[in-house]
């Protein structure tokens, strides 16, 4: 019972440029038939914390995917779990729900979208880079409709509870071209190797629980790497990898899906009292809100999902 009232809890709670002129090369290739990684893929994601495999998902999955979505914002199926997170800034500008619906979280429970997150040349190459027992721990379908601001630099650990870091991962799958005037993906090239979680913050102008790393200087505008990616590239990061993604400035939509993976050994540590106390205590105030008082390290192992045992590989 418990369970049912925090997922409906967590259901409400979110309702409601400059280039390099060097860019180091980014080691990626086509994978048809295997996801066996070589010693210099697994070299490049260790040394800059990403690593970008083109092509992984095919059409046909992306394209089940976008219509999964498009039907969600027209309200031609049962959502169950999923949250809708809506640009608020956009809600009075359109009667088309898909031009301001920013994203549908906790997908990993969706029957369409869970073919996502236990994708077999996915889980495939996760195993390599964390480990071969895993569970997923977050999944998002992100629409970014004309008009939508940007994401500011952040790292994805500053979410979870989950520890060591150095067995968590992201993935990151392009649904359409993503490129800077659209608002793709950038990265701070071996920015986790300083194995430090940076203090964030609800910055100005970003959605609520958009945090932001609040010293500016962890990601120069210099030192960012934007990650232009056609349909089905996917790219896998480390959670302390300093990222970010632009404003939609064109007239076309941005969709991706994108997961987050945890070895099932992680442990789920207590952060209040660090430096993620402010995340911890705005989940717990928004289920608290609702009538139900749930840890922040329950909160996140409620919605937890084991994908994967050992490895084939």
């Amino acid at each position: 019972m418990i369970f049912i009232i925090v997922i409906e809890c967590i259901m409400e709670m979110v309702r409601g440029f400059k280039r390099l002129k060097v860019i180091p090369k980014n080691v990626s290739t086509d994978l048809p038939t295997t996801s066996k990684l070589s010693a210099e893929q697994l070299h490049f994601y260790r040394d800059n914390g990403f690593l970008v495999i083109k092509r992984l998902i095919n059409f046909t999955d992306l394209n089940n995917y976008k219509q999964h979505f498009i039907e969600a914002c027209n309200d031609k199926v049962n959502l169950g779990v999923v949250t809708v997170v809506k640009e608020r800034s956009l809600v009075t500008k359109s009667k088309k729900r898909e031009d301001y619906i920013n994203k549908l979280q906790d997908i990993q429970f969706d029957d369409v979208f869970k073919t996502y997150t236990e994708h077999p040349l996915l889980l495939d190459v996760v195993a390599q880079l964390i480990g071969n027992e895993i569970m997923v721990i977050n999944c998002m379908f992100i629409n970014k409709p004309p008009g939508t601001s940007i994401h500011p630099p952040h790292q994805d650990l500053h979410y979870f509870p989950y520890r060591p870091a150095d067995q968590i991962i992201g993935t990151w799958t392009a649904v359409d071209h993503a490129h800077v005037n659209n608002g793709c993906l950038w990265v701070v090239p071996g920015s986790h190797k300083a194995n430090t979680l940076h203090e964030h913050g609800l910055l100005p102008g970003a959605l609520k629980m958009y945090h932001g790393i609040i010293d500016e200087s962890t990601a120069p505008l210099d030192k960012r790497v934007h990650l232009e990616m056609g349909p089905g590239d996917t790219v896998f990061f480390h959670p302390l990898l300093v990222h970010g993604s632009g404003a939609n400035i064109s007239k076309n939509y941005r969709k991706c899906i994108s997961a987050h993976y945890a070895h099932t050994k992680c442990d789920c540590v207590d952060v209040h009292g660090t430096v993620q106390d402010i995340i911890a205590k705005e989940v717990e105030g928004e289920i608290k809100r609702r009538g139900v008082s749930l840890d922040f390290a329950d909160y996140w192992r409620l919605k937890s999902k084991e994908v994967r045992g050992k490895s084939k590989l």
